[in-house]
């Protein structure tokens, strides 16, 4: 009887140490668990804010409108006949207006030039004893050069001279009105600072 309670409590006290191990490493392991699952919730997270940004959109270019690049590849003297056509066309009873000019020459330049003067005196005797002082003004043109690095020269361009028009010729719906004849011919002469002789008014076809 005294074995069996022996035994008895000494089965009780493995069960207790039994007990309190296992809570021990329940313990652990709960702690584990959560901080797998704040690890986890915070890579959630993370991944939708990744997620969710808007990717980078790539710059955006502004080409040019046609008409631009219309204007762009058009000489200065179609630009001129549209200019003129634009303003033309704004007097009154002239209606549709079409424009064609004739230029004197191309695009002029105008270069840099350095002109160095070098002057001389000489006192000349005749065979009488007299004597006169004759004066030798000698001045070169030379054009102004600039060296690049690559080892190649330019002149210096002080400025660039447009065509001068020789001629124009105005087509226009109003055309054969002597008012509206005169109003194009006197607004040409302004505009071109040409005689009214180099002006041409002729009466669009209908």
């Amino acid at each position: 009887m005294i074995r069996f309670k022996l035994l008895k409590e000494e089965n009780m006290k493995f069960q207790f140490f039994s007990n309190g191990g296992n809570k021990k490493l329940d313990k652990k392991t709960m702690h584990m668990l959560f901080i797998v699952f704040v690890v986890g919730v915070i890579l959630l997270i993370l991944s939708q804010l990744f997620n969710n940004k808007s990717p980078e959109q790539p710059a955006h270019t502004v080409l040019p409108s046609v008409s631009a690049k219309r204007n762009d590849s058009l000489t200065y003297e179609e630009k001129l006949e549209r200019k003129l056509e634009d303003e033309l066309s704004k007097i009154q009873n002239v209606g549709n207006v079409e424009v064609i000019l004739t230029l004197k020459a191309g695009k002029e330049m105008v270069l840099d030039k350095d002109m160095p003067m070098t002057q001389s005196k000489i006192n000349e005797q005749d065979s009488e004893g007299g004597s006169r002082i004759s004066e030798d003004q000698d001045v070169k043109e030379t054009t102004v050069i600039v060296n690049n690095p690559d080892g190649s020269t330019n002149p210096i361009i002080l400025k660039e001279l447009e065509p001068e028009v020789n001629g124009i010729v105005i087509i226009a719906q109003g055309g054969d009105d002597l008012i509206v004849k005169n109003n194009l011919i006197n607004a040409a002469k302004v505009l071109l600072d040409i005689p009214a002789h180099k002006i041409e008014v002729m009466k669009m076809e209908d």
